[in-house]
């Protein structure tokens, strides 16, 4: 069997699909030694294996082919642990073991027979077990020591640490609740009315690059895009930014998970940055390499309001300190934090500067109100014939100039009710008028959510 070359790089191995995608993440560390140094270890292992292949039968037997069959095997063995390392998700050791089997079965070889291409097959099973044994107990010191456990620490302790690591889990778990998508919301941004500029802006910004952390890698070696640590969306109440990030969630087909924060407070001294450890523990838990995860914060400003002058509060510094540290730290572990508020003013300076991306989120224009309409009436079969009428729409919308979306979709249920009551008939556009007459309050100004500074109007939501 032949080995195959890739765009003249060196195979690592018969699977070309395999090959393809082993060369392109390393192409992704080319300026770095990992590169490399791959390329050296696989030259020599590909070298040496042909050299067993050509001399198998003239030297069979022999003390050089025994020599060189144990350098062979070191090569392999050390190299596919490497690329299990690096590249745990390819699962290149299984996929080589498998390929070896079959040229064994291929060959015909009895099994009493010694060869080669069967102590290859051992060599690899028996390491790639030792991998699998090693990487839970390695996981269970890492989120229990930080790191690996020293030469002085015995390892009677890992049981104790595993125990300790649960407790910890079950403590985030209760501070952060998973987001589960409704039927609507899988279909990601396809299910939001309008919206049309902030979803190109979430589109081209995020969530790309959290479909693909590979290709977000290549972006950052070759143009420098990096990945936002932290996202803040703002803006009128009302205007849907929880929404926002839910379908962001389902889009990008990541886990989020919503940091619950009125159980983060706590009478006890240091215990509220304890809970706020534990959540974003919680949170990096589930991120892996191949699978970012989201942590959201509602309500930011309640959390961690802006200082005022002379306030000196060493607990309040404490959490703050906390918190801006782990916002800090949580893209090392693939991890983006998002946040929203109504009162950008209200939130600490420290705080917002940690989020790279702000995006305002404002009262939605004609258009997406009309888009918005749409999908609140046509999920009452009652309210399908005025949204097919493109006119009533376009008049229903203008009324709207002003509302933000939640109250458009209280109006919506009033004006459903209106039409329930007398005689159960279709929803008209005179219901909306009466409603909509005695709902003036609901109206959002503007002015008083917006910054001082030039900003990006994103876009707006339900």
């Amino acid at each position: 069997m032949q080995v195959q070359k890739i765009n003249n790089d060196l195979s690592f191995g018969y699977n070309k699909e395999l090959n393809k995608q082993l060369v392109r993440n390393l192409k992704l560390d080319k300026q770095n030694d990992l590169y490399r140094t791959f390329l050296k270890v696989n030259d020599l292992a590909n070298e040496t294996e042909e050299l067993l292949r050509k001399n198998e039968k003239k030297l069979f037997g022999t003390e050089f082919f025994a020599d060189l069959e144990t350098t062979f095997l070191r090569l392999k063995a050390s190299l596919c642990e490497a690329i299990n390392s690096y590249f745990p998700k390819l699962n290149y050791s299984k996929i080589e073991i498998g390929t070896y089997e079959k040229e064994v079965s291929n060959l015909d070889i009895p099994a009493e027979e010694p060869h080669w291409l069967k102590d290859t097959v051992e060599v690899l099973k028996e390491q790639d077990e030792q991998t699998d044994q090693q990487v839970v107990a390695e996981k269970i010191m890492q989120l229990a020591y930080g790191g690996e456990l020293s030469e002085a620490e015995p390892a009677s302790q890992i049981p104790e640490a595993a125990e300790e690591v649960e407790d910890a889990v079950k403590k985030g778990a209760s501070l952060v609740k998973e987001y589960i998508p409704t039927e609507s919301a899988k279909r990601g941004f396809e299910s939001l009315g309008g919206m049309f500029e902030l979803k190109k802006t979430l589109n081209e910004r995020v969530v790309g690059m959290l479909k693909n952390p590979q290709q977000a890698r290549l972006d950052e070696i070759e143009y420098g895009k990096k990945m936002p640590k932290g996202i803040l969306l703002y803006g009128p109440p009302g205007c849907g930014k929880t929404t926002v990030v839910e379908h962001l969630s389902t889009e990008a087909d990541v886990p989020l998970f919503k940091l619950e924060t009125g159980s983060l407070g706590s009478p006890y001294i240091h215990e509220m940055s304890q809970n706020i450890d534990a959540a974003f523990d919680y949170a990096e838990s589930k991120a892996t390499p191949d699978k970012p995860a989201l942590i959201f914060i509602d309500d930011a400003d309640a959390l961690f309001g802006a200082r005022r002058s002379g306030e000196s509060d060493d607990h309040h510094l404490e959490e703050l300190g906390t918190f801006l540290n782990r916002i800090q730290k949580a893209g090392e572990k693939n991890v983006v934090v998002l946040a929203a508020t109504n009162r950008y003013d209200m939130m600490d300076e420290a705080v917002r500067s940690r989020f790279e991306e702000q995006i305002y989120v404002g009262l939605p224009d004609k258009e997406a109100r009309k888009s918005v309409l749409s999908l609140f009436l046509n999920s009452r079969t009652k309210g399908k014939n005025l949204a097919s009428n493109d006119a009533e729409m376009d008049e229903l919308a203008q009324k709207f100039d002003k509302f933000p979306i939640r109250a458009m979709k209280m109006i919506t249920d009033k004006a459903s009710i209106e039409a329930l009551t007398d005689g159960r008939r279709n929803i008209t556009l005179k219901d909306f008028e009466k409603i909509i007459s005695e709902s003036q309050n609901m109206k959002v100004k503007e002015d008083n959510y917006k910054t001082n500074v030039e900003r990006r109007t994103s876009g707006f939501s339900l």
